[in-house]
């Protein structure tokens, strides 16, 4: 692919010393079976170990990989930011690097669902959650008796349901129109989500397309109950506030389903 055109589709990968789980995520990219070019996007936030070796060592072998300049750490908000505004794409499909896809037809289907629906500002699909005990679990949990299923950004504010960047690909243009503020603030696929979802609805194939994994090094995921709670309880309130409060009661529901969570596992 010539770097004059522009190709249809971004693959955003990003990446934090992923140095043992690199590898596989850029072999899952690499065996996408498209009727389009797209391009790979790198955007590592200063790894120390030898994540970028192996990064460079593919893009020795292959013409459609880009490398962001990474002189310094910026965090995992501002990193998303500079990675995003350097996709080229008409589409954008994140995946962190620590996660890799399953489906050698994820960007073909994900793409030709949202040419099929312009109502749609983004879709999802389903994937399973790896723990450490090499244990899966579905996620999200919903079944919808159909092919896909669109909900909206208040639907997303009471409920998470999405819970992973890997499993998302974006309209660049809703990208593009987000306010710079947003990345002022910590933001996790949540918060990006919902403001993303202002744009139009969310589309979800329950096809379980990529694997998303749980380890004590995750942004999220390796913290403990005792971390997650006061984080999501504080950037609930915070997200409410950027918000305008227009999801008020759906922020208020999801926070109280958060703390009868917390309660019924201190007393099991």
């Amino acid at each position: 692919m010539s770097n004059t055109i522009k190709p249809k589709l971004s693959v955003l990968l990003v990446t934090y010393h992923h140095e043992k789980y690199i590898r596989q995520a850029l072999d899952s990219v690499l065996m996408q079976q498209t009727d389009f070019d797209f391009e790979i996007v790198v955007a590592d936030d200063y790894s120390q170990d030898s994540t970028m070796t192996i990064i460079q060592e593919y893009r020795a072998g292959h013409h459609n990989i880009r490398i962001l300049p990474s002189e310094r750490n910026v965090g995992i908000t501002r990193n998303y930011q500079r990675g995003f505004a350097a996709c080229r794409g008409e589409y954008i499909a994140v995946l962190e690097g620590d996660d890799f896809w399953i489906s050698p037809t994820k960007l073909k289907s994900l793409v030709a669902f949202l040419e099929q629906h312009p109502e749609c500002a983004f879709c999802f699909h389903r994937f399973l959650r790896l723990g450490e005990a090499s244990s899966f679990s579905v996620h999200p949990p919903l079944e919808i008796g159909g092919e896909f299923a669109l909900f909206s950004a208040a639907q997303l504010a009471s409920d998470n349901f999405i819970g992973n960047f890997s499993a998302c690909v974006y309209r660049r243009e809703c990208i593009d129109r987000l306010d710079p503020a947003l990345f002022e603030m910590k933001v996790y696929d949540w918060m990006l989500n919902i403001t993303v979802a202002q744009e139009g609805m969310i589309g979800y194939l329950p096809t379980i397309m990529s694997i998303y994994r749980a380890h004590p090094a995750g942004a999220w995921s390796g913290k403990t109950l005792a971390e997650h709670t006061p984080e999501l309880l504080n950037l609930i309130g915070v997200y409410n506030k950027y918000l305008d409060f227009r999801f008020d009661s759906e922020f208020h529901s999801f926070k109280s389903a958060v703390l009868a969570e917390v309660a019924r596992k201190q007393n099991n």
